[in-house]
C-alpha cells in the first residue's frame, strides 16, 4: 500500500485532469483547435510523472496532459496552448494542445514534440544517447537527482504507434548501446477507429521480446498503485543500472480520440461500457475511501478542482493572442557566422582534394570542440566512410566520438535532436543521397520544426553530410540529386560546395550554425577524377577559415567591354554545374560569367539579382532532373525580380526527366547536362 499522501496527491491531480477534460468537452466552440486528453490514461501518467525529477528529460505524446500535471505544469499553462495564446509556454501559440517543450529548471526538460505517432522515440533515444556520452566524458555537465543519481530519458507513446518502423530503430539502438531510457507504452486497444485485431499481431510487450538487453514490464495502467509500483521499478532500473526498459500499460480509452474524432463515431456502446469498468478515477476513489477518507473530503477535492480549472479557463480565454507579425519568428536560431574569416589561400599552402578538405575540416572541428561527435554507416575506424571521407578520425578520436551505426537513416538524422538539446554537436552521414528518404520523416517532422514550434527553445545544431551526384556509372541508387526535395523542407539549411576551399569553409560554418545544415558533397568532385574538374583541388585554407552560408561566388568573370556591349551571358549554378559551365565558356572568351551559389539555402539572392541585372541574359544550370526543380523555381524568382533587366527568356538546363540515372555510361551522359549542351544554350542566349 502506498502512503496516503501519495494517493491523495494523485487523486487531486486526477480530479484536475478529469475537470479539464469535462470542461473542454462542454466548451467545444471555444476549444476550437484539435486536442486530446488523458481521460482513462490518468493513473499511469500520474504514476510516471510523480517519479521524474528536474534533471530528467521526458517526451510526452499528444494525450499526456496528466503526465504534464504530475511534473508540475499547471492547468492554466496547458490551457494557454489549448487556446493557442501568446503566452503558451511551449510554442507561443504555434502548436496543438499537449505538444510541450520546456527548459523550466524545476521540471523535467522536454524537447519538441510532434503529432506524428512514434516519431518522438528517435529524438528521445538520442537524448539517452547524449546522456550516456556526457556521463562517460563530462559528467559535470549533467544534473543530478535529489539522491545524487544521474538523469534518465522517458519516452511515452501509444501501442498503436509501436508498429512504426522508426520505433523499432530507436529500440534497437537503445538495446544495443544500453541507454538509460524508459519507454512507456500506453495501450488502450484503439488506433483511432482501428481495433487491435486489425493493426497488430501482438502487443508491444510481446513484440520487444526479441530486443536483447531491453527489460520488459507490464501493468494495469488503470490501477494507480500497480502503475506506481511498476513505474518505480522501471525508473529505478534505468536510473541505477543505466539500461533501457519498456513498460506496457493497459488502459481504457474513456475520452474521444481527439476533439475532431468523437468516440461515438466508431465505438459501440458495449465497448464504451467495458472500458468504463476500468475507470482509473473511480478505482482510486475506491482505494481512498477504503483507507479512511470520507465522501465529503473527496467531493471537496473534486469541487475545488472543478472551480480552479474553470477559473484558469476563464483567465486563459482572456489571455492575449499572438501578434500575427511574429509568425516568422524562430524559423532559425541566429548564427554568429556572418563574415568570411581566416586565410583562404595561406602562403606556402598545398593543394588538396575536396575529400581531404572535408576530412581535415572535421578533424580540426573535433580537435577544437570536444562536444563534437561523428557517426553514420561505415564511418568508424575500420573504413572511415565509403569514400574515405572520415579516414583516420575513428583511430584518432576513439569509438566514443566516431562510430558506426546500423542501416538506420531515420535514427542517424533524428537522434541529433536529442543530442543537440544536451549541448552536443553531432556530425552525421548518410552514405548516398538516394538513401536519405528514410530520414525524411525525422528531417520534416522533428528537426526542421523544432526551433519554430518550441518558440526558439530547441534549435537543432547538426550537420548531415550527404555524398551526391552522378559519377562514373554509379547507377540508379548511387547517383541521384535530391536538393529540390530538401529545399522544400523549411527550417533546414543546404550547402553545396564545388571545391576544396569552399568545402572546408562551409563545413566549419555548418558546424557552428545552431540550426540543421545538410552538406551536399558531389562524389565526382571528391578526387577531381572527372575530366575538367581539376580546379576542385585548391590550396587548403588554414584552420581558422570559415565561409558563411549564403554567400555566392563569381568563379568566372566576363570582359567589361563585352558586358557594356550587351554581348554576355551569366550562368548561375552549383556543384558539378560549375565545371560544365566553365568548360562551355571556353568557346566564348570573355562573354560568360559564372556564379557558384555554394549555398542553396540561404540563397544569396542579392548577388544573383545583381548578376542578372548586369548581363540581362541568364542560364540556370543544375544536375537535377529539370522539371519542378530548384533551378526552375530560381528562374521564376529571377524573372519576378529582374524582368525589367532581361534581354531574353531565362534558360534552364537540367538532367532529363527520368526516374533514375542509368548505370550505362553512355546513357548516363545522355541524361545529364554537359559542356556541349551548356554551350548550345549559351549560343542561343547570345543570338537572342
Amino acid at each position: 500500500m502506498l502512503k496516503p499522501a501519495i494517493l491523495l496527491q494523485a487523486y487531486e491531480l486526477m480530479a484536475t485532469a478529469r475537470a479539464m477534460s469535462d470542461l473542454y468537452d462542454t466548451n467545444r466552440t471555444v476549444c476550437k483547435y484539435v486536442h486530446s486528453t488523458s481521460r482513462g490514461h490518468e493513473a499511469i501518467q500520474l504514476a510516471t510523472g510523480m517519479q521524474l525529477q528536474a534533471c530528467d528529460w521526458m517526451s510526452p505524446y499528444y494525450r499526456d496532459d496528466s503526465l504534464l500535471l504530475a511534473t508540475g505544469f499547471t492547468s492554466y499553462e496547458l490551457m494557454l496552448q489549448l487556446l493557442a495564446k501568446k503566452d503558451d509556454p511551449f510554442s507561443g501559440g504555434r502548436s496543438y494542445y499537449c505538444h510541450p517543450s520546456s527548459k523550466a529548471p524545476d521540471k523535467p526538460s522536454i524537447i519538441h514534440q510532434s503529432s506524428a505517432t512514434g516519431m518522438q522515440t528517435i529524438p528521445t533515444t538520442g537524448l539517452a544517447q547524449g546522456i550516456q556520452f556526457l556521463e562517460k566524458t563530462f559528467p559535470e555537465k549533467l544534473g543530478r537527482t535529489t539522491e545524487g543519481y544521474l538523469p534518465i530519458a522517458l519516452c511515452s507513446f501509444g501501442d498503436g504507434s509501436a508498429t512504426e518502423g522508426e520505433v523499432s530503430e530507436a529500440l534497437q539502438f537503445a538495446a544495443l548501446k544500453q541507454l538509460p531510457i524508459v519507454y512507456l507504452v500506453q495501450d488502450n486497444q484503439w488506433s483511432i477507429s482501428a481495433s487491435v485485431d486489425e493493426v497488430r499481431a501482438m502487443n508491444v510487450f510481446d513484440y520487444v521480446a526479441g530486443f536483447k538487453g531491453l527489460k520488459r514490464l507490464q501493468c494495469d495502467g488503470s490501477d494507480f498503485e500497480q502503475a506506481y509500483a511498476t513505474m518505480q521499478e522501471a525508473v529505478v532500473y534505468a536510473r541505477t543500472e543505466r539500461k533501457p526498459v519498456l513498460v506496457h500499460a493497459t488502459v481504457p480509452l474513456l475520452g474521444h480520440h481527439t476533439s475532431g474524432v468523437r468516440k461515438e463515431f466508431y465505438r459501440s456502446k458495449e465497448d464504451l461500457a467495458a472500458h468504463t469498468l476500468n475507470d482509473p478515477f473511480a478505482k482510486l476513489r475506491h482505494i481512498l475511501l477504503a483507507i479512511g477518507f470520507t465522501e465529503w473530503e473527496l467531493e471537496l477535492i473534486e469541487t475545488e478542482a472543478i472551480c480552479k480549472v474553470a477559473q484558469d479557463f476563464e483567465k486563459a480565454m482572456q489571455a492575449e493572442e499572438p501578434l500575427p507579425g511574429t509568425v516568422t519568428d524562430h524559423v532559425f536560431a541566429p548564427t554568429m557566422v556572418t563574415k568570411e574569416t581566416g586565410e583562404r589561400t595561406p602562403a606556402g599552402g598545398e593543394k588538396v582534394m575536396m575529400v581531404d578538405a572535408a576530412l581535415h575540416a572535421v578533424e580540426e572541428i573535433m580537435e577544437k570542440y570536444p562536444e563534437a561527435i561523428l557517426y553514420g554507416q561505415d564511418v568508424g575506424a575500420r573504413l572511415g566512410g565509403v569514400f574515405r571521407e572520415a579516414a583516420t578520425l575513428g583511430e584518432k578520436f576513439g569509438a566514443h566520438r566516431v562510430f558506426n551505426t546500423a542501416i538506420q537513416e531515420a535514427y542517424i538524422a533524428g537522434s541529433t535532436a536529442g543530442l543537440s538539446a544536451l549541448g552536443l554537436k553531432p556530425i552525421v552521414e548518410v552514405q548516398f543521397a538516394d538513401y536519405i528518404y528514410p530520414a525524411l520523416n525525422q528531417l520534416v517532422t522533428e528537426l526542421s520544426k523544432s526551433c519554430y514550434l518550441t518558440n526558439g527553445k530547441f534549435p537543432v545544431q547538426m550537420v548531415l553530410r550527404v555524398p551526391i551526384g552522378a559519377y562514373g556509372g554509379g547507377g540508379p541508387y548511387h547517383s541521384g540529386s535530391i536538393e529540390s526535395t530538401l529545399l522544400s523542407i523549411k527550417g533546414i539549411k543546404v550547402a553545396y560546395p564545388s571545391n576544396a576551399a569552399d568545402m572546408k569553409g562551409l563545413m566549419k560554418a555548418a558546424f557552428l550554425d545552431p540550426n540543421p545544415v545538410i552538406m551536399l558533397e558531389h562524389k565526382g568532385l571528391y578526387w577531381s577524377k572527372v575530366p575538367g574538374t581539376e580546379e576542385a583541388r585548391t590550396i587548403e585554407p588554414d584552420k581558422d577559415y570559415i565561409l558563411p552560408l549564403g554567400q555566392a561566388s563569381l568563379v568566372l568573370q566576363a570582359n567589361t567591354d563585352k558586358i557594356q556591349q550587351g554581348e554576355t551571358v551569366c550562368i548561375i549554378t552549383y556543384g558539378m554545374g560549375v565545371y560544365w559551365a566553365k568548360a562551355a565558356a571556353e568557346k566564348y572568351p570573355g562573354q560568360v560569367e559564372v556564379m557558384d551559389l555554394r549555398t542553396l539555402y540561404p540563397l544569396d539572392e542579392k548577388a544573383v539579382y545583381e548578376l542578372v541585372q548586369k548581363h540581362g541574359k541568364v542560364l540556370v544550370l543544375t544536375e537535377e532532373q529539370q522539371s519542378h526543380s530548384f533551378a526552375e523555381s530560381l528562374a521564376l524568382r529571377i524573372y519576378n525580380h529582374c524582368y525589367h533587366f532581361l534581354d531574353a527568356r531565362i534558360e534552364v538546363l537540367g538532367a532529363l526527366d527520368l526516374p533514375a540515372v542509368p548505370i550505362n555510361l553512355a546513357m548516363e551522359a545522355e541524361m545529364l547536362p554537359s559542356p556541349a549542351k551548356v554551350a548550345e544554350r549559351i549560343a542561343k542566349l547570345l543570338q537572342s
